[in-house]
């Protein structure tokens, strides 16, 4: 009788005793734990551009005196639409692990050549408007066609080019201001709607047209296979070339939108409107954003977040009353940290 009782106690023995082999229940907690934190580190990894923007936003209404007032909140966006169309272009290319440095000098010279074609030819506003999104392709397909073909590395090719257009634009202006531009022309981006200008909800039919682009098409698909390995993508069939120049080609296009929709903000035509200052903003947006310098990720979404982010910092440091040079140094900051950041991840990998 004593061999059943001895199996019920060791059928009902803790674990390890009574001849019970022993279990890995902590082992497999850690391993929980683990995979929990891997979890968390990629939700924050991809809302990274929401989380610095709703920290700047809580920070900024906390400290900031005047920052949560609705008329600033109109302010920030009224500032950041322009730049946003900006930051969708340059993410493309950045996508590519190429820049566009000329972007801010496309600005200028769409600028005064809009003014030209307004105030002095008196061309209707939608055939300016067209004018000058055909003068920011030609220059992206040149720049495009030059960095695929002719092998020159982006950031010398755009460069340089960047400069031939701002010679381009004070050769054309004089040096000249153009001012009291037609109200026709002003309404491209200045008409009424809900309150806000016109130009806000023009930068968000470009945000949800790229959006769809790079999120739910095959060039889309084919955009990030490119910019993770343009070797690999090639010999798996993806059209290098045709991605590579067609990301310049719009980042200008888009440029040259920005540089009427600034002529029609300030109502005056300026060949140094734009310029490298403003390249540089977009470019640290866009890795506010999360888009990383060295290719392969980005977004319409975080990119505009970075937008917003970077002009609640311009916001804040003009109410504080501070220098603008802070506003500068905290993006050649950021561009930095991102660079160091990017060469780390790449050893490691």
């Amino acid at each position: 009788m004593s061999a059943p009782v001895t199996e019920v106690v060791r059928a009902g023995a803790a674990p390890g005793e009574g001849g019970a082999p022993p279990t890995r229940a902590p082992a497999a907690g850690k391993g929980r734990v683990w995979i929990a934190a891997g979890g968390l580190l990629k939700l924050v990894g991809r809302n990274v551009a929401l989380l610095i923007f709703l920290t700047l936003v809580i920070l900024a209404s906390l400290f900031v005196e005047n920052f949560a007032a609705l008329d600033n909140a109109e302010v920030i966006l009224k500032q950041s639409a322009i730049p946003a169309i900006a930051v969708i272009g340059m993410t493309l290319v950045l996508m590519t692990g190429g820049i566009d440095l000329s972007l801010g000098y496309v600005v200028g010279l769409a600028s005064i050549v809009s003014g030209i074609m307004a105030n002095t030819w008196l061309w209707p506003a939608p055939a300016v408007l067209a004018a000058i999104l055909v003068l920011g392709l030609a220059v992206g397909l040149c720049n495009g066609l030059i960095t695929q073909f002719m092998r020159v590395p982006a950031f010398i090719a755009t460069l340089g080019a960047g400069y031939v257009l701002y010679g381009l634009a004070q050769i054309v202006s004089q040096g000249s201001i153009i001012n009291r531009l037609p109200k026709g022309f002003l309404a491209i981006g200045r008409t009424p709607m809900f309150g806000l200008p016109s130009a806000v909800f023009l930068a968000l039919a470009v945000a949800v047209v790229f959006h769809v682009l790079i999120s739910r098409t095959i060039f889309g698909r084919q955009l990030k296979a490119f910019g993770f390995g343009a070797r690999a993508a090639v010999l798996s069939g993806v059209p290098g070339a045709r991605i590579n120049v067609s990301v310049y080609a719009l980042c200008s296009t888009l440029a040259a939108l920005c540089g009427l929709l600034f002529t029609v903000r300030v109502n005056a035509a300026q060949p140094n409107m734009g310029g490298g200052v403003f390249t540089f903003e977009v470019v640290t947006a866009a890795i506010v954003g999360g888009t990383s310098l060295f290719g392969g990720v980005g977004s319409v979404g975080n990119s505009i977040l970075g937008v917003l982010s970077i002009k609640i910092i311009e916001n804040c440091i003009n109410l504080l009353g501070v220098s603008y040079h802070l506003y500068l140094a905290v993006q050649g900051a950021i561009i930095l940290l991102a660079i160091i950041l990017g060469n780390l991840t790449n050893r490691r990998a």
